[in-house]
């Protein structure tokens, strides 16, 4: 059984596991925790008949199965394309079936990672509070996907409202290529993007960032910036998660969360100089972990120390004490960089590298957005070479020590 939703209920799903992957079909039954043991309905008024579906289903579908075994290409196939070859004969989604149950099918289903299933996780509360919580998905038509999107239009921008919106057209996708009749609201709903702001920091106020005089508390979560900046715009939960035994022959070795590719960073100087003043007390590279819960929260304050580091200014504001409007003297920070976070570190790396004239696809390369194919590892060395060039002339450039070339 998976998913809790707010009724207590979850969704009956039956597993099909086929060459170490899964996926899952959706029974259209939904009970408590409490009602469910050892596969079984139990402690419900018609669990003899919910039982005799579940048994029915899933004879159905073992049969299909064995079937399909007598086919010589059955044992390369994975657990999706085993559940698409049987479609047929697999028990469909029937009328009234609720968004949640079709959302906890297609997550049950795929191999997204937690931070993409957050995404889905958090789309369908929006949906559902918008929809109400017995939301079914034959009541999901393009009028009502219209009166959606006004109604996060009121707080979200529109690339704030694109991604719900592609989370829920893939779980629409899904649901036509699995045969779920139900309404395809996105055949005439076009999602709207805006080219997304530049977060780079020009380099006079990146060097001003630098050495700007501020407290100990801001320069703290400061070497955390630049320490990205000097590691050629590395994800901060990648740095933040790294460990020690990555480090080797002065490198810093890693597989991206994000995309599953493997780095190789060369650790320069600049940047060994901050990684010893932040040495991780276990196995992580750096203490940031040693005490902090998770990886997000010390994000957050880097981002949020950062907006502190700039000039003050005592300035006249005026309140409302509760009895009446007051004029009093408050001390305002003008941060150098405005709206700062982490992710500025990176977007500066590729503006500066590409300004000073490295190549378009030496910068794609050192951010990975390389699609070139490596054929041997000659070529991989010589590439990994230009990146590490590419960053020597960077810090060079941003230091002001002239070398760039």
């Amino acid at each position: 059984m998976r998913g809790k939703a707010k009724d207590g209920k979850g969704s009956v799903l039956i597993v099909i596991y086929h060459n170490h992957s899964t996926t899952s079909v959706a029974t259209g039954v939904r009970v408590a925790r409490e009602n469910w043991l050892n596969q079984k309905v139990v402690k419900h008024p018609d669990a003899e008949a919910l039982n005799a579906r579940l048994q029915k289903q899933k004879m159905k579908i073992d049969h299909s199965i064995a079937i399909l075994t007598l086919e010589d290409e059955f044992a390369s196939l994975s657990a999706a394309e085993v559940k698409k070859a049987i479609a047929s004969d697999m028990p469909k989604i029937e009328r009234g079936h609720s968004i949640a149950s079709l959302f906890e099918e297609y997550l049950s289903g795929g191999n997204l990672k937690e931070g993409t299933k957050d995404l889905y996780h958090h789309t369908l509360k929006k949906v559902l509070q918008f929809g109400g919580e017995n939301l079914k998905i034959e009541n999901m038509n393009l009028k009502w996907l219209r009166s959606f999107d006004a109604e996060l239009a009121k707080t979200q921008s529109a690339n704030g409202r694109s991604i719900y919106m592609r989370c829920l057209r893939a779980v629409f996708n899904y649901a036509r290529n699995n045969e779920i009749k139900c309404p395809y609201p996105f055949s005439y709903f076009k999602i709207k993007q805006e080219e997304t702001k530049k977060r780079n920091i020009v380099i006079e106020d990146l060097r001003k960032l630098y050495s700007f005089h501020t407290s100990i508390t801001n320069a703290y979560y400061r070497d955390y910036f630049f320490l990205i900046f000097f590691l050629i715009g590395i994800n901060v939960k990648d740095l933040l998660l790294a460990k020690k035994s990555q480090v080797i022959d002065g490198r810093l070795e890693y597989i991206r969360e994000k995309t599953g590719k493997k780095y190789s960073i060369k650790i320069e100087p600049e940047a060994q100089e901050i990684i010893n003043r932040h040495l991780g007390r276990g196995d992580y590279l750096l203490e940031a972990m040693d005490h902090c819960q998770h990886y997000k929260s010390f994000a957050r304050q880097i981002n949020a120390a950062l907006k502190n580091i700039g000039e003050k200014s005592k300035e006249l504001v005026r309140v409302d004490n509760g009895i009446f409007e007051e004029e009093i003297e408050q001390e305002v920070i003008h941060p150098i960089v405005p709206n700062i976070g982490t992710y500025y570190a990176r977007h500066s790396w590729a503006t500066i590298a590409y300004d000073i004239g490295i190549s378009m696809d030496v910068v794609s390369q050192a951010l990975g957005h390389s699609a070139a194919n490596r054929t041997t590892l000659v070529y991989v060395k010589f590439d990994q070479e230009k990146v590490d060039l590419a960053n020597r002339r960077v810090l060079n450039f941003f230091f002001d020590t002239g070398g760039t070339e």
